[in-house]
């Protein structure tokens, strides 16, 4: 019966339209969520990576006016010394609220000893020989920031990849969704009943 198997195409098309459907839903959800990785990524090469190089360029430009000094042969705590001590300890308190890796924060704390330690000490030969170690540790924190960076730069453009790689799929959807709709549209068409033209004999 021809009505019976329109009835069964109807539902078949209608459960794939559904299944059809729910992949949009599904891949609008993942995008909202790669969306929400990117802005991450984004946000944290800026404030963990761009800001903390800028902290560890003013804090190196802090030792070495520091360094300067001592070389000078001042190493009593003059008020030019007390004043890089300040601005150094403000430095190193913005640094410390944003996110540190492991390795990262292994050297964060090997620098806060350091100048402590430099701060605590009283021989002149010591406080150079700190002040250097210092520096060091900011060298290193500094080749941190370029690897972690070039990190999230390979991570962003992987969520951006897949990004377009959804977005064709999404596309594909709705081709297939159009024919559908296509062919829906012939079959009922084609299952209307054709009304019969009588000729009638006129004699």
């Amino acid at each position: 019966m021809k009505w019976t198997y329109g009835i069964k195409q109807k539902a078949t098309a209608a459960g794939i339209l559904a299944a059809i459907m729910g992949l949009i839903v599904i891949n609008n959800i993942s995008e909202r969520k790669r969306f929400r990785q990117l802005e991450e990524s984004i946000s944290s090469i800026y404030q963990d990576r761009l800001l903390v190089e800028s902290y560890i360029f003013k804090l190196y430009d802090n030792l070495q006016k520091q360094n300067d000094c001592l070389l000078a042969e001042q190493p009593q705590l003059s008020e030019e010394l007390t004043e890089l001590k300040q601005e150094r300890e403000q430095l190193m308190l913005l640094y410390a609220q944003t996110y540190l890796t492991e390795e990262e924060e292994l050297h964060f704390n090997a620098l806060k000893e350091t100048l402590n330690d430099f701060d605590q000490g009283t021989a002149f030969e010591n406080k150079t020989a700190t002040n250097m170690e210092a520096i060091e540790h900011l060298n290193a924190l500094s080749n941190i920031q370029t690897d972690e960076g070039a990190s999230l730069w390979d991570k962003s453009e992987r969520i951006i990849s897949g990004s377009q790689i959804s977005s064709q799929f999404e596309m594909a959807i709705v081709i297939c969704l159009a024919v559908i709709i296509q062919a829906l549209i012939l079959s009922s068409k084609s299952l209307k009943p054709k009304t019969q033209i009588q000729k009638h004999n006129l004699n």
